[in-house]
């Protein structure tokens, strides 16, 4: 008794305790596979059942990557891999279960049940090519050069923000990319005419576009001197820069940048504490369903309301109108069950892929395997050098020749790595691409600890919404190393104490 009792207090027991839930959850995964195998002539049901099948799975994942993370499976490390396995649970296999309703909207409507169900075995198979990339591991060269990138930047910048101006100068760089790129361009975000952003482009906008990653990151260093330097100032800071972007969030009509907000606090606390604030946690998800997403569908409702669209600056003068019907408008019992309907539509993922499996090579033949590596490598060449630089948006391309957009629109089909991957060969791709991806997520969650380096804080607030939601696909994640790496460590630059010695 006394030897099981000192095993538990050294942490193999809760190692043993969690394969056994991964086994269950794995065989509860078979089971359900098999009860989806077995509705196959009932494509809809067989779609509940493979829904459900593929959560299971992604969480005996979980469970085994998150059996060698540490604190809380790595989630509360932030680590990447862990977080996917989340996402692909939730966009994949739960959301997936909304087909045991009737689909609305034109775009839904033109997926068959069938292809869903076959996505479903697509992502299914991706994703264990992913988990065996991640297991695999990228190898030890590549392992060296990245966690010699992150030493370097670590023995010239200590863990400390500079001073309790940092945020503010970091929120400064950002707003004003954001300003200039507005007055540039006509566009906010959801705000003013975005057709043209695929069909022109300037040598300077990539600049802005990155730049504007700063506004969030602020946020994060204030919440760094709060939460880990426990500067009694910086609390004035943290909110006074939150309440502005979350203004900010609220004029540009995406409920990302809300969400990128919360991130940036939710993370810096973590870091400090090394553990999920799930008091915190809970709070921003209830603002989120009660006013974020009620607001911002009035709001776009509003911007584009019948023939007339308003003009960015109309847009901005109608939220505080439109903030207060939100608020006072309807309660909490009757916006949670909108919000969590429309939630669960927005992140289902698997449309994505089935359209693309649907389509794809009868309607659209398989593209040139050879632009997974040309395109990320072209899109290493920043704009101002290569004049003539094509602009190529992806998800773009798919809203037009997969969803019948007119070209007028300027919609953002989502597309995912395994859609993506499928458009360049089929399953072959799939398997080989997600397996490399794989590798890569372990190359990053080999290099991050937050706990220790409050650098890599900012690092994941970077790349979460590219690497783990990633709806943008492939091409798209490893088109934006470049400017990852140029606004990480500008950034940290920026916004960490040098250390003495450097």
């Amino acid at each position: 008794m006394a030897v099981a009792h000192v095993r538990l207090r050294t942490g193999v027991h809760p190692v043993f305790r969690q394969a056994i839930v991964a086994t269950a959850l794995l065989a509860t995964a078979i089971v359900l596979l098999w009860e989806a195998v077995a509705s196959s002539d009932r494509p809809a049901q067989a779609v509940i059942w493979g829904g459900f099948a593929l959560a299971a799975y992604a969480t005996g994942l979980l469970c085994l990557v998150g059996a060698r993370q540490g604190v809380g499976l790595g989630l509360a490390l932030w680590r990447f891999g862990p977080w996917i396995l989340v996402w692909y649970a939730l966009a994949y296999g739960l959301a997936s279960t909304t087909w045991d309703q009737p689909q609305t909207g034109s775009t839904i409507a033109m997926i068959n049940v069938s292809s869903v169900l076959r996505a479903l075995w697509l992502v299914a198979i991706g994703l264990t090519a992913w988990a065996v990339g991640y297991f695999a591991g990228p190898g030890r060269p590549a392992q060296r050069l990245v966690d010699n990138g992150v030493a370097v930047l670590g023995r010239r910048f200590g863990p400390e923000v500079r001073s309790p101006v940092t945020p503010w100068v970091l929120y400064a760089i950002g707003s004003a990319a954001r300003l200039v790129s507005a007055l540039t361009t006509g566009r906010f975000d959801y705000l003013g005419e975005t057709a043209s952003a695929v069909s022109t482009a300037s040598g300077y906008q990539q600049i802005l576009s990155v730049l504007t990653v700063c506004a969030p990151l602020a946020l994060a260093a204030a919440a760094l001197q709060v939460f880990r330097e426990r500067i009694p100032m910086a609390r004035v800071t943290l909110v006074v820069l939150l309440l502005v972007e979350l203004s900010v969030s609220a004029a540009s009509g995406l409920k990302v940048n809300f969400l990128n907000a919360a991130l940036a606090v939710i993370v810096a606390w973590s870091a400090a504490r090394c553990r999920l604030p799930k008091s915190l946690v809970v709070l921003a998800i209830f603002v989120f369903l009660v006013i974020v997403i009620p607001f911002n569908s009035a709001y776009r409702s509003t911007i584009h309301s019948g023939q007339r669209t308003l003009t960015s600056t109309q847009a901005i003068r109608a939220v505080p109108e439109v903030l207060r019907e939100t608020v006072t408008g309807s309660s909490v019992g009757t916006a949670l069950p909108k919000s969590f309907d429309y939630l669960f539509q927005r992140i289902q993922e698997i449309d994505n892929s089935a359209i693309i499996l649907q389509k794809t090579p009868e309607q659209f033949g398989y593209l040139n395997p050879a632009q997974l590596v040309e395109l990320p490598l072209s899109a290493f060449v920043p704009r101002a050098v290569w004049h003539g630089k094509p602009v190529y948006d992806s998800m773009y391309q798919v809203s037009q020749e997969y969803y019948d957009q007119p070209s007028a629109v300027y919609t953002a089909a989502g597309i995912t790595p395994v859609g993506d991957l499928y458009r360049y060969g089929g399953w072959i791709t799939v398997v080989l691409g997600m397996f490399i991806l794989g590798c890569g997520v372990r190359l990053l969650d080999n290099a991050m600890n937050i706990r220790e380096n409050p650098h890599t804080v900012f690092l994941v607030l970077i790349l979460f919404p590219t690497l783990v939601v990633a709806e943008s696909g492939w091409v798209a994640i490893f088109s934006g190393i470049l400017s990852t790496i140029f606004i990480w460590v500008l950034s940290v630059a920026i916004a960490f104490r040098p250390r003495a010695c450097a």
